[in-house]
């Protein structure tokens, strides 16, 4: 599952803890009362633990981008054949690829 995929669950889940807190907030009983404060400490902790996930991977591609881009800078002959041999490769293999479906179309 992908990283947007359970962001966008985790909102739902959130979502709907919210709605139903909303709707409990008549209950005066202790207990159900209780248990609206352990929810709302519990979707605090989740947004924030999300936050902070979304925050560190930012972080991370930040990086990645630095390090490519000072690579690049560095070595740019060097970037450009790396470049040119990775397209090449995924040339080679879409066309052997394609090549295999025509066989087995054929055949």
């Amino acid at each position: 599952m992908k990283f947007v995929d359970r962001a966008t669950k985790l909102d739902e889940l959130i979502d709907g803890a919210e709605e139903l807190l909303t709707n409990l907030t008549d209950a005066h009983n202790p207990d159900i009362q209780e248990l609206r404060d352990r929810v709302d400490q519990a979707i605090a902790d989740a947004r924030r633990a999300f936050a902070q996930t979304e925050e560190e991977l930012s972080v991370k591609l930040r990086d990645i981008a630095h390090t490519v881009d000072d690579y690049v800078r560095d070595y740019p002959w060097l970037a450009v054949a790396t470049g040119v041999l990775v397209a090449g490769t995924i040339a080679f293999i879409a066309g052997a690829a394609a090549g295999s479906k025509k066989r087995s179309i054929r055949g």
